[in-house]
């Protein structure tokens, strides 16, 4: 069953709906939040879409380094799911739609 939140992230509201729940999907939201705001910090003069690629390449390394350490197959493919997801959030986000 499709759940759906409103959730402001780095200064935009959305709409996020998918078949995770919605404390799942709050929690995604606020881990981006947090790692937005902790890259805005860090870059006072860059722009909000430099700061969400920067976010999105941060992620998927981090997916990488987890795949390098072992992971199991199926952890790894679960990693790769979710980093997917929080990036397609970001990407409608630099797009102004709502996902």
């Amino acid at each position: 069953m499709q759940q759906k939140i409103n959730r402001t992230i780095f200064g935009e509201t959305y709409t996020i709906v998918g078949e995770a729940s919605a404390d799942y999907m709050t929690e995604v939201a606020v881990f981006v939040e947090n790692r937005l705001r902790e890259l805005g910090q860090n870059l006072p003069n860059a722009s909000k879409t430099k700061i969400a690629v920067l976010c999105a390449l941060n992620l998927a390394d981090e997916l990488f380094q987890i795949k390098e350490k072992g992971a199991t197959p199926e952890l790894a493919k679960e990693m790769e799911e979710r980093t997917k997801k929080i990036i397609s959030l970001l990407e409608e986000g630099m797009i102004g739609d709502v996902y």
